[in-house]
């Protein structure tokens, strides 16, 4: 499969979650989503109402936000609020922080649990699990995706993109074997050009969360990458 830098606009999920991020940056962010037709805008929640009135009614770019990371350390009650509240503002896609201490305390139910409760106050929009793939053995990580298919969950993400390790091929269909079609994969981290992005796709990710998307479907190379 040949891939073009339209063909690949449609997996991007544009990003921009730094704590640092204006008003501006934001509105940069959501016309350049609108300009490439990104298949997504990832910010913060409390950017929520303004991609809201950029991109209401917008196909080609769908709201995305993220809770409880990258420590993961909120309680389950707090993130399904947050979740819940997301939703309400607007957002259309969801990407939650995995209990990694938890799966690794052999408390595998708390930890299915957990993302269960955060499906279930997204009120039927895609959910998509951060894994932080580096910081499991093989064995973890098998058990993770599993424990995320009985959560209802429906793309696994292989790194916060703080703390996870940056997505690679092999990593990419290592989870998409392991996800046995019960759900996508969102790659991220250290997605800077379109070779490593056509990469990824080839390798079976069906979403891939950046900050550099811009420069990917432009042919540059960007100097950082969520």
């Amino acid at each position: 499969m040949t891939l073009r830098a339209t063909d690949i606009a449609q997996y991007l999920q544009h990003t921009n979650v730094k704590p640092d991020a204006t008003r501006n940056d934001i509105e940069r962010l959501l016309g350049e989503c609108i300009e490439h037709r990104f298949g997504g805008a990832m910010v913060n929640p409390i950017w929520i109402p303004l991609a809201v009135e950029a991109l209401g009614g917008n196909r080609d770019t769908w709201i995305c936000t993220a809770v409880d990371f990258p420590m993961g350390g909120a309680t389950t009650a707090s993130v399904a609020h947050a979740a819940a509240e997301a939703r309400q503002a607007g957002a259309e896609q969801l990407d939650v922080m995995t209990k990694v201490g938890w799966l690794k305390s052999g408390m595998t139910s708390d930890y299915r649990d957990h993302l269960a409760a955060a499906v279930r106050a997204f009120e039927g929009g895609p959910v998509k699990a951060m894994l932080e793939c580096t910081l499991l053995t093989h064995e973890e990580l098998t058990l993770a995706v599993d424990l995320c298919a009985d959560a209802g969950i429906a793309y696994v993400k292989n790194s916060s993109g703080y703390g996870g390790g940056d997505a690679t091929p092999d990593l990419i269909s290592t989870l998409a074997r392991l996800a046995r079609g019960r759900m996508e994969v969102k790659a991220s981290g250290g997605i800077r050009t379109f070779d490593q992005a056509a990469a990824l796709i080839e390798a079976g990710a069906r979403l891939l969360g950046t900050s550099s998307a811009v420069a990917i479907v432009s042919g540059k190379t960007a100097g950082d990458s969520y």
